[in-house]
């Protein structure tokens, strides 16, 4: 699955608070997949964390997601906010403000 799926994943098959023992058992063995696609267990990203409970489904969502590696996080470095690099600005150097 996606990692955008982990939080339905999580609500459907968890009843809060939760232990991270518990949770490991009940789904970790769903595989989260990358856009590249590689694919990790839940397992494999929870069991380097040190936390005991999760009170809240948000709260397990976060850790899971919180730590997936960076394949999962498309092109590294992105700008879509249209920004031009120093030295290709407009002609004549003007810029327009809205």
């Amino acid at each position: 699955m996606e990692y955008s799926d982990t939080k339905q994943v999580v609500d459907q098959s968890l009843e809060f608070p939760v232990t991270q023992t518990t949770a490991v058992e009940e789904i970790g063995t769903v595989e989260v997949t990358s856009p590249s696609g590689d694919s990790v267990t839940v397992r494999e990203i929870l069991d380097p964390i040190e936390e005991d409970r999760y009170q809240t489904s948000d709260a397990l969502y976060a850790a899971i997601v919180g730590n997936l590696d960076e394949t999962f996080i498309g092109r590294k470095y992105y700008d879509d906010r249209g920004s031009t690099a120093s030295g290709t600005g407009a002609e004549g150097g003007s810029r327009v403000s809205f």
